[in-house]
């Protein structure tokens, strides 16, 4: 049962991309500013972990077999998280449109599989982690309220 936690852990984000776009297909401005200002929400990880430049833990472990554990470039800094801003980004996107407190629920058990993953291979500290939560809710947050004031309220 943990390693399947694990497992949901590590690929939090790419199933919370994909919750993401199933729910927001129909809904066309939504959908083009989730895409739009999720790649967005990628730039502003690298950027930070350039400018911060913190390094991840020391001995940290892979969880799949084609995952090195080396990180090479802009990956080899943690701060922030990249998996927990990109959950924390879907997740406030997807609630803001929705206002779903069943898929909030959903969403926040893989956000949280994540962290702990994260955090129990040692792939980032918990100060990491936290900070990319919570850019990932500001982001969320801002792509959300470009988007409804720009597009949708026009």
């Amino acid at each position: 049962m943990e390693k399947s936690i694990d497992i949901i852990g590590f690929f939090a984000p790419y199933i919370l991309f994909g919750f993401s776009i199933v729910l927001l297909w129909k809904r066309n401005q939504y959908f083009t500013g989730y895409i739009v200002f999720y790649i967005l929400n990628i730039v502003v990880n690298k950027i930070m972990k350039v400018i911060i430049r913190e390094p991840r833990p020391i001995g940290g472990k892979s969880i799949l077999s084609f995952e090195d554990g080396i990180y090479k470039g802009v990956e080899k800094y943690g701060m922030p998280s990249g998996h927990l801003q990109s959950c924390f980004y879907s997740l406030t996107y997807l609630y803001l449109v929705k206002e779903s407190p069943t898929w909030l629920l959903l969403e926040l058990f893989i956000a949280s599989a994540s962290f702990y993953q994260r955090w129990s291979y040692h792939r980032h500290t918990v100060q990491q982690l936290s900070v990319g939560s919570l850019v990932g809710i500001f982001m969320g947050w801002f792509s959300y309220f470009m988007v409804h004031k720009y597009l949708i309220s026009q």
